[in-house]
């Protein structure tokens, strides 16, 4: 079992983990993390682990007031990402980092992000709170609050004794954050995820009918603006293009378009993917409750008053009905040149 130090000034370690070949969501990660530490004036240092070298990654998590950022580079790192690979790689990097009993480590709220920490908190011996959000520390150790019953409710979770080990959710809003006087410390190290074994992982195409949607990487959802079951027959169609579940809102729910085990909103499922398609979906906040903060929304509705732009990162006016099919061909036509080049 690793050892862990317990002399040591409390600290906050941001765990960025490439999942998606997405900088912006690392970099949005570190800021989650140093808005966390402001009221507890807690130092953030942050472990980026990528397949390749990004030193235009580096450089903007350099701006933000990081106490130390360490950059490591796994080549190795198997595809699809397994948690396993990664938590081989942040084991070493913990041990080297002097991990301490007053540590809190933080990775993103994902499904990966939620079993890198879990694996981690057991092999050194810690606390595990999960998918949690709100953290505080006092005299007693750290708490937080952790959702249940699908984002209905919550729970105060708390422990006394640390490394505390957890998949951070926030409802960041972007605020600014203070840029260093000099740009932080940056160490970069390369790193092997193995020794794995290449026949572990199979690949097998996925049934968005059936994929449970609070823990996919991509949900594709329709609303009552679908019109129908064939519409939802269309997401499905789009929704295996892209590995994603199909989810619905309460209306489509209701009318029998989507099974009430794929329902996303304040009385379903609490997701959490990277990527949120929202299709025919007018986005009000019972539904809006099911989503992660950290998650982005692509919203495609005909309506260009609808509350779903407010929130979405990407917005398209257009009728499903001839914008989907359209996706779908373009989708096609593109994995179809790909194979033809290689």
């Amino acid at each position: 079992m690793p050892n862990v130090t317990t002399t040591s000034a409390p600290r906050l370690i941001a765990l960025l983990l490439d999942e998606h070949d997405d900088a912006q969501q690392l970099v949005r990660h570190a800021g989650d993390v140093l808005d966390m530490a402001q009221p507890c004036a807690r130092e953030v240092h942050a472990i980026c682990v990528t397949r390749t070298p990004n030193p235009e990654l580096a450089e903007r998590l350099q701006r933000l007031p990081l106490g130390a950022l360490v950059c490591i580079v796994a080549a190795d790192l198997r595809e699809p990402v397994q948690a396993t690979d990664f938590t081989s790689v942040l084991q070493r990097a913990l041990e080297t980092h002097a991990l301490h009993s007053t540590d809190f480590v933080c990775a993103p709220a994902s499904a990966l992000g939620e079993e890198v920490v879990a694996r981690l908190a057991a092999t050194f011996d810690g606390c595990a709170f999960g998918r949690v959000q709100h953290v505080l520390f006092d005299a007693n150790g750290a708490q937080a609050d952790r959702a249940v019953f699908g984002g209905r409710s919550t729970v105060r979770v708390h422990g006394e004794s640390g490394p505390w080990f957890a998949a951070l959710r926030t409802s960041r809003t972007g605020s600014a954050l203070a840029a260093p006087a000099e740009p932080s410390a940056l160490e970069w190290r390369e790193a092997s995820s193995g020794p794995h074994d290449d026949t572990e992982i199979v690949m097998v195409p996925g049934d968005a009918a059936r994929m449970p949607v609070e823990t996919a990487r991509v949900v594709v959802s329709g609303g009552r603006g679908m019109q129908g079951s064939e519409g939802f027959a269309l997401l499905a169609q789009l929704a295996a293009r892209f590995d994603a579940a199909l989810g619905g809102s309460l209306p489509a729910v209701d009318a029998g378009w989507v099974p009430v085990t794929h329902q996303v909103g304040q009385s379903g499922k609490f997701v959490s993917p990277s990527v949120y398609l929202a299709v025919g979906i007018s986005g009000t906040p019972q539904h809006l409750a099911g989503v992660s903060a950290t998650t982005r929304i692509v919203a495609i509705n005909n309506d260009a008053d609808a509350d779903i732009f407010r929130v979405a990162e990407v917005g398209i006016v257009a009728d499903w009905d001839t914008f989907i099919p359209a996706l779908i061909a373009r989708v096609d036509a593109c994995r179809s040149a790909r194979a033809n080049a290689s």
